[in-house]
């Protein structure tokens, strides 16, 4: 009750001023905390996303293939498929046969990736970031040497939909296919938009293969990516060995590096927002002790214990801290949801291989935030609160 009353009063004094402050710091601190974690989960699901959707989590090839695009061809047999997709965790299986070329117009020329697809691979991923134009049609025979560029590739070789163009396979002997620019698609990811050119499967079969259904790898798109390392030693004891799965991981180990790293960051942030709320509960409540001396040295004379009087002042700072928690949860979500919702935040896609701030309201962490702000400033909070045991009644009855 005693706690309650001392909250809820509205007089003037300097330390209302600093419970406001304290009510302010914490809530700010809280926001950030709330901002920061939807940030980097965000930024790492978008980019995780970018780079596995446009060559799923896992890759199959041959135990040939030594890297940078030189792979072995095998055949694509109906029981290598089967024995990938009998796992639960496999969403989709895609063929794929991938050759280093030169793209040419008439003045300009780029070193490229030819990606052939065939009419099963799951095109969702093209789809939405397709900028312009239409997907290759590359299940009809008619429109085999359809292709799409990257927006990057199209930007550099100034191409545009319907730019008939030729693409050279430097191999023995040499091979010129002519091509039509059917669309132009987007990923914000200049390791593939530099690179990628996306055709049929069948007229990639038809160059190296002799029309034999051979490919150079598998793109195995699974459920759960925290799993994607255990998932990749399933596939290998379930494959022939002239085969071998590998993980997106360790293929581009740099971009999963890099992103470990955000989580540092968020720790960082975190620690110093945390130290910042405990830093203001910690003043505010000493201030509190200090104005209410009066007060603790009259209770004290009519029989109070000390862990009584702790108590009041106890209450009182989690009033404070209730009232910042609850302030910044609604400040830090719904500047959140404003910038999911509106992407009013823009960035430099070429640097940040996004157009927006990426955002990713879960409410665990929010919960996390919550209890971890609250256990940390409680601890911190039993250490000032100590001054009470070192008031004499007598002393703090005449105080002013």
């Amino acid at each position: 009750m005693i706690a309650a009353r001392l909250a809820l009063s509205k007089h003037k004094s300097f330390a209302a001023l600093i419970i406001r402050l304290a009510w302010v710091g914490v809530g700010l601190s809280v926001t950030v905390m709330i901002i920061a974690i939807a940030i980097v989960v965000g930024y790492k699901k978008q980019i995780t996303e970018k780079v596995t959707g446009f060559n799923g989590e896992i890759e199959v090839h041959s135990t040939g293939t030594s890297g940078n695009f030189d792979y072995v061809p095998f055949d694509d047999k109906d029981s290598v498929q089967k024995a990938l997709k009998q796992f639960a965790f496999v969403k989709q299986v895609g063929a794929v046969m991938s050759r280093p070329a030169i793209l040419k117009t008439e003045n300009e020329l780029e070193g490229i990736v030819f990606k052939g697809i065939g009419a099963q691979y799951d095109t969702n991923y093209l789809s939405a970031h397709l900028v312009e134009g239409s997907l290759p049609k590359v299940y009809d025979s008619l429109h085999k040497r359809d292709i799409i560029v990257s927006k990057l590739i199209a930007s550099k070789l100034q191409l545009h939909i319907n730019d008939q163009v030729k693409i050279y396979f430097i191999n023995q002997p040499l091979r010129v296919i002519p091509c039509k620019i059917t669309g132009l698609y987007e990923t914000g990811l200049e390791d593939n938009d530099q690179v990628f050119v996306i055709g049929s499967l069948k007229e990639m079969q038809r160059i190296f293969a002799k029309k034999q259904n051979q490919i150079t790898h598998y793109e195995v798109h699974c459920k759960d990516l925290k799993q994607i390392p255990e998932y990749t030693k399933n596939l290998n004891q379930a494959i022939p060995q002239e085969l071998y799965a590998e993980s997106l991981m360790s293929l581009n180990p740099q971009i999963f590096q890099w992103l470990e790293y955000l989580d540092q960051n968020i720790i960082i942030i975190l620690s110093l927002m945390a130290i910042v709320a405990c830093i203001n509960m910690i003043t505010a409540l000493l201030i509190l002790i200090i104005e209410r001396t009066n007060m603790i040295g009259i209770l004290k004379a009519l029989g109070s214990r000390n862990q009584v009087i702790k108590s009041i002042f106890f209450r009182h700072a989690l009033y404070i801290l209730g009232l910042g928690l609850l302030t910044g949860n609604l400040i830090g979500i719904g500047l959140a949801w404003l910038q999911k919702t509106f992407q009013i935040i823009k960035l430099d896609q070429a640097t940040y291989y996004l157009s927006y701030v990426p955002i990713e309201l879960n409410a665990w962490h929010i919960l996390l935030v919550n209890f971890g702000t609250i256990i940390v400033c409680s601890i911190a909070l039993l250490l000032p609160i100590q001054m009470v045991s070192k008031i004499e009644p007598v002393k703090a009855i005449q105080f002013q």
